[in-house]
């Protein structure tokens, strides 16, 4: 499959009518970008070329909200888990003003450029959380978010483990996933089963956004049982 045409800034608005008042996001955007790079000699968030960066951060940032309209729907509340410059979540932030989002970052760098970028952007409805999933998953966001995100985290079975416990009963989990996906998803069956989490569906992503991205899309069953999240460290070496 060919990959992906680059986009530009002016491409977005077309791309996502869905998205309303382009005169509030698309600068907002656009600034949270050049801070990213202003940033980038002290805190490295993105391997992304520059070229790149429209269609791969941002235009797959607003994709998988295009894909996802449960969560601009019912979502007071949105965790980004390892947020790294804020894709998803700070973007998501910019486009779903009303919505509370929690940006979990455990790289204290990054969690710090994340709070500046957010108060320069006027994000008022940005938290950041300089800790680890595992963490945050025995914390406040326990339980608490009705949607949770990951963009390049980890293998599926590990990172259900670092998201559902985020996530309310009932509420959604969306994780972008490349073509691995269906072998992903079949090994993660014990670990659905023991986070309390059913697959609902795949979403694929449009060919000119990010033609080998699928949104992998889960419903939240029930309340985080007691034993997860296991200790930092335990999903990666042992995946349920």
């Amino acid at each position: 499959m060919c990959a992906a045409a680059s986009l530009e800034w002016d491409d977005l608005p077309g791309l996502f009518p869905e998205f309303p008042a382009p005169g509030r996001w698309l600068p907002l955007l656009r600034r949270h970008s050049a801070l990213v790079e202003a940033a980038a000699p002290r805190v490295r968030v993105t391997s992304v070329p520059p070229g790149e960066m429209v269609r791969r951060q941002y235009a797959e940032s607003l994709e998988l909200l295009r894909l996802c309209p449960e969560i601009a729907a019912a979502a007071a509340s949105l965790a980004d888990v390892g947020s790294g410059g804020g894709y998803p979540g700070m973007v998501a932030a910019v486009m779903l003003p009303e919505t509370r989002v929690h940006l979990v970052e455990p790289l204290q760098k990054r969690a710090r450029l994340l709070e500046t970028m957010a108060a320069d952007l006027g994000l008022t409805n940005v938290t950041v959380h300089a800790l680890r999933a595992e963490e945050a998953g025995r914390g406040s966001l326990r339980d608490a978010c009705e949607a949770v995100t990951a963009r390049a985290v980890a293998e599926l079975r590990e990172l259900l483990e670092y998201t559902a416990p985020l996530c309310a009963p009932g509420g959604t989990l969306a994780l972008p996933k490349g073509s691995a996906l269906p072998g992903e998803l079949e090994a993660a069956a014990a670990a659905m089963a023991a986070l309390g989490c059913e697959f609902v569906e795949a979403r694929p992503m449009r060919p000119e956004v990010a033609g080998q991205v699928t949104v992998a899309v889960f419903r939240k069953t029930a309340p985080t049982g007691d034993r997860y999240p296991r200790r930092p460290g335990m999903a990666g070496k042992r995946p349920l």
